[in-house]
């Protein structure tokens, strides 16, 4: 093994293991059914599509972070799961293997490296970031160009070329003091260099398709110091699923909540506390919710009568899909949404409530017509054919 990606591999720490096991498994067919920031957040081998492959895979890469285990132990790991669950996959057994294990292994201690570089007393010292070729037998000439360029933490740059950059790539970054910068600066790597997009992979000249993203800002976000701002949508390639076209309507299991515009009434009807979900996940219920929609006009729609039913959606519901979400601060998170219709006299109400950060943000009503949109994401029940 490379003793240089061995020495690195066998340095764990709080950061790098955090991240791995923040991550949900999610099965999949292709490397890029996760997308960029998505792969911070979720866990994957493409081709695993069946959830005990994939968590005994997951265990196995977590090992190798806690432990240190190396390539040739992993490799054992995995010739006992294939043989274990009978899977076949694509490429040699060396290749594969190792694919699997240098890319959770590399982009997790990236990561981590990108929370203990950006923590707030670690840039009073050092406020700046290195390049570092990460000398690969056969050097990638953008990369190796991109050797001692120091830019400022907080430099867009960062956001596309923060390692690692591709698939195998070695590359490191490192905190860098004014000193270094100005040392930097006199001879001409102070200066984020022209990235022009090369169009066959629509990242920057140099970086592998879907790597053209900061792994350390989607899992800790731009700075520690949290920015929530609007929550963006990243969306998932779309899955076709076989699912009914229309929601059975249940009956309502409470006396819905009042019809106001007053935030005051609104409160007394949220069912305040930790809920548990259908896959025995939790969702906190606080009477921000009732804020939330009282600050825009636009949601003054009768949805607020529905917040005493929210637990039974967490609970019984129709269907949940996973999705993700980005904040203001570049952070992504985990999103869960949970459908499911009720019988109101005569008419059928299909409700969807979000959660994100383990906490109810949204509740919102549709018609049969709007179904597919609201089916967002990936299905995690009930489980897909």
């Amino acid at each position: 093994m490379d003793p240089e990606l061995n020495a690195v591999f066998k340095l764990p720490f709080s950061e790098q293991e955090k991240f791995f096991k923040e991550k949900l498994n999610i099965p999949t067919l292709k490397w890029d059914d996760l997308w960029k920031d998505q792969h911070a957040k979720g866990f994957m081998v493409a081709g695993a599509y069946r959830d005990d492959i994939l968590a005994d895979f997951r265990e196995a890469v977590d090992k190798a972070i806690e432990k240190g285990t190396t390539l040739e132990e992993f490799r054992n790991d995995f010739d006992d799961i294939v043989k274990k669950h009978g899977w076949t996959y694509n490429g040699s057994r060396n290749w594969r293997s190792e694919v699997i294990y240098s890319t959770n292994m590399r982009t997790s201690y990236a990561a981590g490296r990108w929370a203990q570089l950006t923590d707030p007393d670690q840039l009073k010292i050092m406020p700046y970031l290195t390049y570092k070729h990460g000398d690969s037998r056969v050097p990638r000439p953008e990369h190796l160009a991109w050797d001692g360029i120091t830019l400022p933490a907080n430099d867009p740059w960062w956001d596309t070329h923060y390692v690692p950059n591709g698939w195998g790539c070695k590359c490191r970054v490192t905190g860098a003091t004014l000193k270094d910068y100005e040392k930097a600066k006199a001879a001409g790597k102070a200066e984020a260099p022209p990235s022009p997009i090369d169009s066959k992979t629509g990242a920057p000249v140099g970086i592998d398709k879907g790597w053209n993203y900061n792994v350390g800002k989607a899992a800790y976000g731009r700075s520690r110091t949290p920015d929530p701002g609007k929550l963006e949508d990243l969306p998932l390639r779309r899955v076709r699923y076989s699912l009914p076209e229309k929601l059975a309507g249940k009956k309502l299991p409470a006396a819905l909540g009042p019809k106001s515009r007053n935030v005051s009434d609104l409160r007394k009807s949220v069912p305040e506390g930790v809920y548990e979900d259908r896959l025995g996940d939790y969702m906190n219920i606080d009477q921000e919710i009732a804020g939330y929609i009282m600050e825009m006009p636009e949601r003054w729609d009768g949805r607020e009568r529905f917040f005493p039913v929210i637990p039974d959606i967490l609970k019984n519901p129709s269907e949940i899909y996973l999705g993700f979400v980005r904040d203001a601060n570049g952070k992504v998170y985990l999103r869960k949404r949970y459908i499911k219709a009720y019988i109101e006299g005569s008419t059928t109400i299909g409700l969807m409530v979000e959660g994100v950060r383990s906490r109810v943000n949204l509740i919102d009503t549709f018609q049969d017509k709007h179904l597919a949109d609201v089916r967002s994401g990936r299905l995690i029940y009930p489980e897909a054919e």
